[in-house]
This record gives structure tokens, C-alpha cells and sequence, in this order.
């Protein structure tokens, strides 16, 4: 019989649960709020709480749960399960998660940042799966990755590897919530789509974008850029474009110097399919090596929002460092 690891997928806004066994099937998953707002503690007994309806249910038998995966945003210290900061997660400075729930629920526990563990779950059961060497990127509010090499996750010296969102694009380009400039997360995230359309409906306000947001450049989302560029619309269509450059420069650059087999895109701003994935395409083979860029495929990512609660549960079967 199979046996049963627990993942948990902790966000700003939603907290998800899964238990899965060894195979990769699922068998039961829960979701609710995180209410981060109400403090750590509070949303600490959440996560044990809804843990612990899930044990009940998985199977009837709490002893065979194996170990709990979580992904957490920010930076993380793996080997202490220490978060030491979430921007997403009020308050959450230097805590001791993985001590505190094994305390409570008696089970080994393992912590890992929530773009890693996304990336774990891509490779095991996704668009990475029955591949060693993978590079994987989160495009959301912000942009996140995970590199996989010889079938393992890199951590680097300090828990930091994999912060390709916060790789330089232009030097002078616009600024990133880091403090930098150019950053790829200021130029291809869900935040920098939704800039770049308001500037549009400034400039157009007769657009197919504009009135997709009823002429209020605040009601502008990445989704509705996508919207108008399906339309016709061509701002909404350039902004596409320069999305993909922007991002197939970083996805070039990753590639000579990571040699993965396969790169894939994932997150909200990936639901522009191959209009984005196109233009990624085009500039990194512009950009990269011959033989590397043969190489290399650029996916969409398969398992969408539940690529965290598989990583996880995935990071819960992989031997400690």
C-alpha cells in the first residue's frame, strides 16, 4: 500500500491542503482563507488545524501519514525551518514554523520556499515530468522560480538559489519592489502587465483595453490585458509582446548558463498561453546558444494552482539535507 504524505501550500491570501501518496494520486484536498492579517499565531493554529482535518480523513489513519511538505513565501532557511521573512505574510519574521508544528502534530515536517516547492511539483507530476534538469518560473504578482539539476532541487549557499525574478533585464529599466532596477519582476510580472495597460488607456482611452475597464485605468488587471489582446487591441497586444522579450532574455540567459532540458512558465500571467509564449520563444533562441538552445524546450506549466500542495507533498518524501 501506498503511503501518505501530507502538502500544504501557504499564501498570502489562501491556505491549501493536500494529502497524496508516493504514486502522486490524490486523495483528499482542502483549501481556506489564511487570514494573515489576524497574526501569526492565528494563522499558525489554522495551518494545524485544517492539517489535522486532513490527517482524519486521509485514510482513516493518522500513523500513516509519512511527513508534511510546506511551501512558504519568502526567504526561507530549509535546514532550520525557519521562515526568516514573508513579504505576504504580515509579522512573519524569523519564525520557527517547522518547531512549532511538529510540536503540535507530531510528524516530521519540512519547509521550503512556496516557488522551489512549486517547481518540485511541476517536475514530479506536471509539465517537468521524467526530466532531470528543469528550470521552472512563477509569473504572478511578482515572479518566483525553482531550478532542478541531476533531479535535485538547487539551494545554494544560503537557501537562495532560484530568485529569477530579481535577475537584471535593463539597467535602467523601471523599479522593482527589491529596490532595483530592470529586474525581470518589474518587467514581466502580473504588476508590470497591469502598469504598462494603464499607461495604455492614458495614451488610448478610445482602446478595446479601456473599455474592457470601463475607461478606469484602476480597474486594469493583467487578465483584462489579455482580454483585449485576444480582442484585437494593439496596445494590449504590444505590451504582450514586450513581455515575452523581456522574459525571453532571462530565459536565455538561464539557459546557457543552467543547460536545462526544459524551461516552463507558470503562474497567472502563463493564461496568456502562446501569444506570450511565442515571443519567449523567438528572442531566446535569438539569445541563446546553438547547441544549448537545442537543447532546451519553453512549456506552459500543466499542474496550475496546485503545482504548490504536489511540490510540497513532494518535498515532504525527499531525504533531508
Amino acid at each position: 500500500m501506498s503511503e501518505i504524505y501530507l502538502g500544504v501550500d501557504l499564501g498570502g491570501s489562501n491556505l491549501t491542503a493536500a494529502a497524496v501518496t508516493s504514486a502522486g494520486k490524490l486523495l483528499r484536498l482542502k483549501k481556506t482563507t489564511t487570514d494573515s492579517h489576524t497574526g501569526v499565531e492565528n494563522t499558525i493554529g489554522k495551518i494545524i488545524g485544517l492539517v489535522r482535518e486532513l490527517q482524519s480523513g486521509a485514510g482513516g489513519a493518522k500513523a500513516r501519514i509519512r511527513a508534511i511538505g510546506f511551501g512558504v513565501p519568502g526567504v526561507i532557511d530549509c535546514s532550520r525551518g525557519l521562515v526568516k521573512y514573508s513579504p505576504n505574510l504580515p509579522g512573519w519574521k524569523n519564525i520557527p514554523l517547522a518547531q512549532k508544528l511538529r510540536t503540535a502534530l507530531k510528524t516530521d515536517i519540512r519547509i521550503d520556499n512556496d516557488a522551489n516547492v512549486a517547481a518540485l511539483g511541476e517536475q514530479w507530476l506536471g509539465a517537468g515530468k521524467k526530466h532531470g534538469h528543469v528550470v521552472v518560473y512563477t509569473l504572478g504578482t511578482g515572479v518566483g522560480g525553482g531550478i532542478i539539476l541531476d533531479n535535485r532541487l538547487v539551494h545554494g549557499a544560503c537557501d537562495g538559489a532560484g530568485e529569477l525574478g530579481h535577475m537584471t533585464i535593463l539597467p535602467d529599466g523601471p523599479r522593482c519592489g527589491c529596490g532595483n532596477r530592470g529586474c525581470l519582476e518589474a518587467l514581466a510580472s502580473g504588476t508590470a502587465i497591469a502598469r504598462e495597460g494603464r499607461l495604455w488607456i492614458k495614451k488610448r482611452p478610445g482602446s478595446k483595453l479601456a473599455r474592457l475597464c470601463g475607461g478606469d485605468p484602476r480597474s486594469v488587471t493583467a487578465k483584462k490585458v489579455f482580454e483585449a489582446a485576444r480582442s484585437g487591441d494593439p496596445g494590449a497586444r504590444d505590451i504582450i509582446r514586450r513581455t515575452g522579450v523581456y522574459l525571453g532574455i532571462a530565459v536565455a540567459n538561464v539557459i546557457n548558463l543552467l543547460n536545462p532540458e526544459l524551461v516552463i512558465i507558470g503562474g497567472g500571467v502563463s493564461q496568456a498561453g502562446e501569444e506570450l509564449l511565442r515571443h519567449v520563444r523567438l528572442e531566446s533562441q535569438r539569445r541563446v546558444l546553438n547547441d544549448l538552445g537545442r537543447c532546451a524546450r519553453i512549456v506552459s506549466a500543466k499542474l496550475g494552482d496546485r503545482a504548490g500542495v504536489f511540490g510540497a507533498a513532494r518535498l515532504a518524501m525527499m531525504p533531508k539535507k
